[in-house]
């Protein structure tokens, strides 16, 4: 049987979108609160779990936290949309995760309050 699990993280970072007539205000200099959701799936192993939170928890923070937390997002994205930093951090942690006995399922990042990019496994 199949379990997903997941993790809430946050980070702080700053972004620009290149032109004012189609991003509107977000083509200035602006900052937001960036909170992530990550899912993975997999069966139950014999200590109880899908795999440790604490595991999941360093390898998000070792390749997106770190990299992304008090940053420009434009250094890393020709177009920083929440779309694209989602389909970054799923490529990335989708690499990351490859040799595990579970897979990522999900990421799920939120702009603001309102406003998120999902990426589901097919």
């Amino acid at each position: 049987m199949e379990i997903t699990i997941g993790k809430h993280f946050e980070f702080e970072a700053s972004h620009k979108l290149p032109d004012k007539e189609i991003y509107g205000n977000c083509s200035k200099m602006h900052g937001h609160r960036y909170e992530l959701d990550i899912e993975v799936a997999g069966c139950i192993k014999p200590p109880g779990w899908v795999c440790d939170f604490k595991e999941l928890k360093d390898i998000v923070n070792e390749n997106v936290i770190r990299k992304y937390d008090h940053s420009n997002l434009n250094d890393f994205f020709e177009v920083p949309t929440v779309e694209n930093i989602a389909a970054q951090i799923f490529e990335t942690l989708n690499l990351s995760l490859k040799n595990k006995d579970y897979k990522l399922n999900k990421v799920k990042i939120y702009e603001t309050r309102s406003s998120y990019a999902e990426i589901k496994r097919n």
